[in-house]
């Protein structure tokens, strides 16, 4: 699978920052010469479970290549599986661009739980739940949780699913949605807010924000998701800021 510009630079800094590497083991030597170079599909697959299982950190800048270029999605993901048994968190960025771009779907998933297995271990990954609150409509609590999803992905975090493991469960909450019309404009006053528990049931963060939008055309639906994402946007900073 040929790698484009973006990705060569990506995997150049992955591999930058990948752990040095220790004593020479035989056996990992030889499993990343046929990662690398071995014809056959099968065997490739198996030398990237035999790395995940030695615990392989030498084998990360094999393994990151493998992942995102491996023209075969049986080896992307057990090279997926690999980076997420190893750990190394030099290896977000190739399992982030695996689980945004590759043209498998499997292998979409594969770097998906890999990249949350892997964030949840580093203490990155947090689970959003369905918004609360009593201001707003379902639309507004659904425009809320998509923006804060995308906007923690931004700041390095992986959203995971309400039941996975994760460091943190974030639990957000529409406070105030305001509609006001005056001059020919609407505006719209929203207020936000997301409680951070930890995995011991401890509130690690309580964090607020809001956003003020005026606009002379469009629906208030339309004009109150924008300002949702404006304080969504804020709250994803705030958050980055303190669940360290």
């Amino acid at each position: 699978m040929a790698l484009r510009p973006g990705l060569l630079a990506l995997l150049a800094a992955a591999l930058a920052s990948a752990a040095p590497a220790r004593a020479a083991d035989p056996l990992v030597d030889r499993a990343v010469q046929a990662l690398s170079r071995d014809p056959s599909v099968k065997v490739r697959t198996q030398a990237a479970l035999v790395l995940a299982q030695r615990g392989a950190r030498e084998a990360l800048p094999a393994l990151m290549h493998a992942v995102v270029a491996d023209d075969e999605p049986a080896v992307r993901i057990a090279a997926a599986a690999a980076l997420a048994r190893i750990g190394d968190v030099a290896a977000r960025d190739p399992l982030d661009a695996a689980a945004r771009a590759d043209p498998d779907e499997a292998v979409r998933g594969a770097a998906r739980k890999s990249l949350a297995d892997l964030l949840a271990a580093s203490g990155r990954a947090v689970a959003l739940e369905e918004p609360q609150g009593r201001a707003g409509d379902a639309a507004a609590r659904g425009a809320l949780r998509e923006a804060l999803a995308r906007h923690l992905r931004r700041q390095g975090f992986a959203v995971v699913a309400a039941g996975d493991p994760a460091g943190w469960r974030l639990k957000p909450a529409v406070l105030a949605v305001e509609v006001s019309h005056g001059g020919g404009k609407i505006s719209v006053a929203v207020k936000a807010s997301v409680l951070a528990v930890d995995s011991q049931g401890r509130m690690a963060a309580m964090v607020e924000g809001g956003a003020r939008l005026r606009a002379s055309g469009g629906g208030e639906k339309q004009l109150a998701a924008r300002a949702l994402d404006a304080a969504a946007g804020t709250l994803s900073e705030d958050l980055a800021a303190r669940l360290r």
